[in-house]
């Protein structure tokens, strides 16, 4: 595993565990289900094969608590010093770090921010994905 300092969850304090599919680390919160997934790994994640994107689901699902609610607070970035806001990702609202280009993933949007990169042109990159989110919420 890698040397990065632990991750705290922006929604309910718990140290993030990390996990690792095909090269591609996530930091998953055990207390709610949450998914931390640092620059373009969204994009990763979406062009896992299906057996290890089926892997990260099962962990996902597996946390003990429902997803935290969502919140209209900024929060912090758990790794930077930006700030956190809502975009929304094909039909999901996830969290977004302007600054890293992070993402958070309540439990259960998963599957709808894969989604989301999937109907994506194959070339098309996360902050491509991702300026493209931030546009719509802008309008």
């Amino acid at each position: 595993m890698s040397d990065t300092p632990s991750i705290t969850c922006v929604k309910c304090t718990s140290v993030l565990d990390r996990a690792t599919f095909e090269g591609l680390e996530v930091d998953l919160c055990p207390g709610c289900g949450g998914l931390w997934l640092g620059r373009g790994e969204i994009t990763r994640a979406a062009r896992l094969p299906e057996s290890e994107l089926d892997r990260l689901r099962t962990l996902v699902s597996e946390s003990a608590e429902p997803s935290a609610a969502p919140t209209a607070n900024v929060s912090p970035c758990p790794v930077c010093p930006g700030s956190l806001s809502e975009v929304v990702l094909g039909n999901v609202h996830v969290d977004y770090c302007g600054s890293c280009h992070g993402l958070f993933l309540d439990k259960g949007e998963l599957e709808g921010a894969i989604r989301a990169v999937q109907a994506r042109d194959g070339r098309a990159t996360g902050s491509m994905v991702v300026a493209a989110a931030v546009s719509a919420a802008g309008s």
